[in-house]
């Protein structure tokens, strides 16, 4: 597939929705990130899929009018984030530690603020690859923040000291990018 990803600003609690009218678009791909969460029935509890990051739904296309248009049209979708008219790009080594992330840690935390700190790379463990900021929260173990800056939101999850290893300088400043965040609207 080719393209860019973007993301979307949603109703409440119309991720999935929005994300079903989108795939339907020819060169387009959605992606709303979910998490596992135990919810309490009436005789049971069982295990759910929420959105990890409420409000928001990831796409990657080409923004040629026509898909732009389309887009705009779709039930549900409030905004593109971005500033002005040009929809903020996201880069896909931060969707990637996204999936690589909800797809291996059970504990993953939702936070809408973080601490800076060095940013770092997943070496081993099933959350190899996945890239963010770390933050320490006790001798042993740390807390990896994925953070999506255009968005302002982050998920964090536990990981090893030893599983751990520093960015590059070239590859630290895309993390530490323009904190800037405004919404272009799309109706």
């Amino acid at each position: 597939m080719t393209g860019h990803w973007y993301a979307l600003v949603t109703r409440s609690r119309h991720e999935r929705a929005v994300e079903r009218a989108l795939a339907r678009l020819e060169g387009v791909e959605t992606y709303v990130p979910l998490r596992r969460v135990w919810s309490s029935r009436v005789d049971r509890r069982v295990q759910i899929y929420t959105p990890a990051l409420p409000g928001y739904v990831f796409l990657r296309a080409v923004l040629w009018p026509d898909i732009r248009a389309s887009i705009k049209r779709t039930p549900g979708v409030v905004a593109f984030v971005g500033c002005e008219s040009q929809p903020a790009r996201i880069p896909p080594e931060q969707i990637e530690s996204l999936r690589i992330m909800l797809a291996c840690s059970t504990d993953v935390e939702v936070l809408t603020k973080y601490e800076p700190g060095q940013p770092v790379q997943i070496t081993r463990g099933p959350l190899a690859g996945a890239r963010g900021v770390l933050i320490r929260t006790n001798p042993s173990r740390h807390r990896l923040v994925v953070r999506i800056e255009q968005i302002g939101l982050a998920l964090s999850a536990d990981v090893h000291e030893a599983d751990v290893e520093p960015l590059d300088n070239a590859s630290s400043s895309r993390l530490q990018s323009d904190r800037t965040l405004c919404y272009s609207r799309v109706r």
